[in-house]
């Protein structure tokens, strides 16, 4: 049996009718919904969809779940260490829920058909490639899938702004416009859309200028009011498991990643709130050997 969910741009959203069910047995998706409180009936099925793809096909999916591990060890620490700054449980659900969605993007456009979300898929499963800055999508498609590439781009040049000869920076800083419509107004918590939404910040990605210039969010975004600590900590998780995993760098290594990424944000450099977090993110994995182990 099929769950038909009303076309978006064309494309016709189905799904199977367990694809909601919570005690699907083997399912790291609901399993995460469930221990983060998350009502998996209210969500979107084509959202579900796309995180099981990407726990399916990436390591995403498990990076997320790391970053989940170590919000919550960090909440742990304020409150003890101090009380005085400890988040909110507003705060933490945001952190949390949002962290969980921020790369649903990787999957493609909310509308991308299966074709194009494999494609999407296998070009963010190469990581670490050289000067992204620098290669083109044609070069890396004709480096990394030479067998299929012409094909492979003529697929995915299909989506709105993608094209063959832009850098793989600009194809990769997509994925937060990907993220916003993805989750945008089908059951995923308004306040963790818009900290799921603004996780490239550092680089400049604000998608759909929902960040004004004065911080506060452009759009309601329920208690989310405007660009503060509980999305900067979502930006900071982000890139400590990904210098961890993705880049091997140490724990010193990827602290001092980080602290440059701010120091160079003209907007964000003296910045206290990332400031505050990311020193003591840095002092409560220094003296823990078991908060992040790889």
């Amino acid at each position: 049996m099929k769950i038909e969910i009303p076309e978006q741009n064309g494309v016709k959203e189905s799904v199977g009718s367990d694809e909601t069910a919570l005690n699907k047995e083997g399912d790291p998706v609901a399993d995460l919904f469930f221990n983060l409180g998350i009502d998996i009936e209210k969500i979107n099925p084509l959202i579900l969809r796309k995180l099981r793809l990407l726990n399916q096909e990436t390591n995403t999916f498990k990076d997320e779940k790391m970053a989940i591990f170590i919000a919550r060890a960090l909440f742990n620490y304020y409150a003890e260490n101090i009380p005085n700054k400890k988040f909110t449980d507003q705060e933490e659900r945001t952190i949390l829920v949002g962290t969980l969605f921020t790369d649903i993007g990787k999957t493609g456009p909310r509308n991308a058909t299966p074709e194009q979300e494999k494609i999407i898929l296998d070009i963010y499963n190469v990581e670490n490639i050289f000067k992204p800055e620098e290669t083109t999508l044609l070069q890396f498609i004709n480096k990394h899938f030479p067998d299929d590439a012409e094909t492979r781009l003529v697929t995915i040049e299909t989506i709105e702004k993608v094209a063959r000869n832009m850098t793989m920076r600009e194809f990769y800083n997509l994925h937060s416009e990907w993220t916003l419509k993805i989750i945008s107004g089908d059951g995923v918590p308004l306040e963790a859309v818009a900290a799921a939404a603004t996780h490239h910040m550092l680089e400049g990605i604000n998608p759909e200028e929902i960040v004004g210039k004065d911080g506060r969010f452009t759009r309601y975004f329920g208690d989310n009011v405007s660009f503060s600590r509980d999305d900067k900590l979502i930006i900071i998780l982000d890139k400590y498991d990904a210098g961890r995993r993705r880049g091997k760098l140490t724990h010193v290594q990827a602290i001092e990643l980080i602290r440059n990424k701010i120091k160079g944000n003209e907007q964000f450099a003296e910045d206290e709130e990332f400031e505050e977090l990311l020193d003591n993110l840095d002092t409560m994995i220094a003296t823990s050997e078991t908060i992040y182990e790889n």
